[in-house]
């Protein structure tokens, strides 16, 4: 028996066990193989929505996608995996979703209000999601760093959007933007949650007023 790396044929077994392990989560890189990918993460996406991340089987999404078992491990090791990149797309278009360019000469008050509208917009087709990964989150680290990948961007922005209100005197200077974005920020997500993903009957005019009122009357718009 070799030392440590056990047989020429043991090492060539686990060299190309290796080689296949990192192709998955890849796949054959030809349109057709693309297009493959994209359909089984579609399928993934929906079969996770309607089951949950634990009543999920591979099985499940293999039928939804109506693929040999075979081709769903060609591009992905696991559930877990395809989740992951699941999650992944849907926090990139959620932080692609939110983004917008400062505009100035847009009313104070009514410029927090279309970051609450967008936000609403970007959560809602996104809430069952959102909850999974974060029902995910409490037992794997990933899931918890993506989730708040989400936050931190949504935080961000409306902390830059905050000082830019104190630099043009909109705003209480005295307030720490950053803070203040993670409190009012705490606030929308997590009105957001109850309202999509727990199901608590909201009237989306209510709620986008209601938000737009506190983040305005928080940061110190006046008159607000």
């Amino acid at each position: 028996m070799s030392p440590r790396g056990g047989s020429p044929k043991g090492r060539a077994v686990i060299a190309a066990s290796a080689s296949q392990k990192e192709r998955r989560g890849v796949g054959p890189m030809t349109p057709k193989g693309r297009e493959r990918r994209t359909e089984i993460l579609r399928a993934a996406r929906t079969v996770f929505e309607e089951r949950g991340f634990l009543e999920t089987r591979v099985a499940d999404i293999v039928a939804a996608a109506d693929v040999a078992q075979g081709t769903f491990y060609t591009y992905f090791d696991s559930k877990e995996a395809v989740f992951a990149e699941v999650a992944q797309q849907v926090i990139e278009t959620m932080m692609d979703d939110l983004h917008t360019d400062y505009v100035s000469d847009v009313e104070p008050v009514e410029r927090i209000r279309r970051a609450m509208v967008r936000f609403v917009d970007a959560f809602r087709p996104n809430a069952v999601m959102i909850g999974l990964i974060e029902q995910v989150g409490t037992f794997t680290p990933e899931m918890r760093r993506l989730r708040l990948r989400l936050r931190e961007s949504f935080v961000d922005r409306s902390a830059r959007g905050i000082k830019r209100m104190q630099e043009d005197g909109i705003a209480d200077p005295g307030v720490d933007p950053v803070m203040l974005a993670e409190v009012l920020g705490a606030m929308v997500d997590q009105t957001c949650y109850i309202w999509f993903f727990l199901g608590k009957p909201f009237d989306t005019e209510s709620v986008v007023e209601s938000l737009t009122t506190v983040w305005a009357r928080g940061i110190g718009v006046k008159g607000a």
